[in-house]
């Protein structure tokens, strides 16, 4: 029996932590993804940004041919300041490397190469961008040719989700078949067998120029209107212009098929999924109704009069925006935050979707029922055109009696119960009758039961001090 009870209370502690293995299996992992998701680093934007105006190798028998005009370039360091101009503010200044002029050596490309793929992590954006001279396959740094193979087996150390190339180079595509890998994008200036050009009026190559100008005029590259800039739709912004400012001129000259047409390449699994930059543009319908804070994105705070707010973020990372859940306005009137133009009805939210977000406010008015009796009912605050019931009782008091005669003030009427359409601030007051009859039937009486006091007493002090006389 002894034995038959130690197998029992054996089997039942068995029991237990099975099941307390499978709460575990269960349970466990399903937090540890939740805490994993939580803690998840937000997406980050690394650039490289490569422009050469100048050449001094001496081994290298393009170098006489580079430096003098009219193939001597003029532009490539400025568009390499001014595209990393455009992206710091949204990746953040010390997520840009410019490597200009003397530092493009071979050795100082492969470095910031090296930086690009030590600090961009696999949920990060990778681009590389280059503008200088080249030669077919070659590109020409400030002491020599980089290989496209070399260039390639540099790049193959980046292992983030999206790596993106722009090339303004000439012989562009020639780079397509080596870089063009490992899932990389590439938005190229021009074909393989073609020159890209400079327009000394832009001050930029034409390629570059444009590629600006699609990150500064968001609305009019992101031609499917979703708040997000893709790679494709930075390169068909540039694209056309491109062609326009170049090849039109030429339009009926021999040379026209050789002059300068972008070309793109995209891997077929990424098309569509390479965005760049979310566009929020947020607002509110309180912002002229009052001078103070309207919204706060990430800890910054914006005031009503520079509402609405146009802000470029990453592509994927998350935003918090605030909007008061109460606005106090003179007289009586205040604003109360009912939800964003897309539904949401958070006063604090996050997101990480671009898109128009209006804080969306209705107006409420305040009702003040003043009464000096009666119980009043009704004071607050309601929504404008609502109606607010008001009301009191109708007698009050024992010794003295109040009845209600009516309201006055924003509101007049003889009910004690009334509804009042709240369209504005508004104070009502209620009159009373008041009735002293008891008051003074209860004066009468108190008097006369002291007279009549004050009567016995003094006819029992006259009966004793008869008495004592006698006596």
């Amino acid at each position: 029996m002894v034995a038959g009870r130690k197998l029992k209370i054996l089997s039942y502690f068995l029991s237990v932590m099975a099941f307390g293995l499978a709460i575990f299996v269960v349970l466990i992992p399903a937090q540890v993804h939740r805490l994993s998701a939580a803690d998840e680093p937000e997406p980050q934007l690394w650039a490289v940004v490569v422009g050469v105006k100048e050449y001094q190798c001496p081994l290298c028998i393009f170098d006489q041919e580079w430096n003098m005009y009219p193939v001597g370039l003029k532009h490539p360091d400025d568009n390499a300041r001014d595209l990393a101009a455009e992206l710091s503010p949204v990746s953040g200044e010390d997520h840009v490397k410019l490597v200009l002029n003397e530092q493009a050596t071979n050795s100082g490309i492969y470095h910031a190469i090296k930086w690009l793929a030590e600090k961009a992590g696999s949920k990060d954006t990778a681009l590389f961008y280059f503008c200088g001279h080249s030669a077919p396959q070659n590109f020409g740094s400030y002491d020599y040719l980089v290989s496209d193979r070399q260039m390639a087996e540099w790049l193959d150390a980046i292992h983030s989700q999206n790596v993106v190339i722009i090339l303004d180079t000439c012989y562009a595509g020639s780079f397509q078949n080596a870089l063009g890998k490992n899932g990389r994008a590439m938005l190229m200036s021009c074909q393989s067998s073609e020159s890209s050009l400079e327009d000394r009026e832009l001050e930029h190559t034409v390629f570059t120029y444009y590629i600006l100008q699609a990150l500064n005029n968001f609305d009019s590259a992101d031609v499917n209107g979703d708040y997000q800039l893709s790679a494709e739709e930075i390169f068909d912004y540039a694209n056309p212009r491109t062609s326009d400012e170049i090849v039109q001129p030429f339009a009926n000259e021999m040379a026209y098929s050789n002059m300068q047409h972008p070309t793109l390449y995209i891997p077929p699994d990424k098309y569509g999924e390479i965005n760049l930059i979310t566009k929020a543009v947020l607002s509110s319908d309180a912002k002229s109704a009052f001078e103070g804070t309207a919204l706060t994105v990430d800890g910054k705070s914006y005031m009503s009069k520079q509402l609405p707010v146009s802000l470029t973020w990453l592509s994927g990372t998350s935003h918090r925006f605030d909007v008061p859940l109460q606005i106090d306005l003179e007289d009586g009137t205040r604003l109360v935050f009912t939800s964003w133009n897309d539904g949401n009805n958070s006063a604090s939210r996050t997101t990480s979707i671009g898109g128009q977000y209006t804080a969306n406010y209705g107006t409420q008015y305040k009702l003040t029922v003043q009464s000096e009796y009666g119980n009043p009912r009704g004071s607050g605050w309601y929504n404008s055109g609502s109606s607010a019931s008001v009301s009191v009782n109708t007698t009050c008091g024992n010794i003295i009696r109040h009845t209600f005669e009516g309201w006055t003030g924003d509101y007049t009427g003889q009910k004690a119960s009334a509804a009042i359409t709240m369209d504005k601030s508004k104070t009502i007051k209620a009159n009373w009758h008041n009735d002293y009859l008891m008051l003074y039937l209860l004066i009468a009486a108190i008097i006369s039961v002291v007279i009549g006091g004050i009567t016995v007493a003094v006819m029992i002090v006259r009966r004793n001090t008869q008495r004592g006389s006698v006596d």
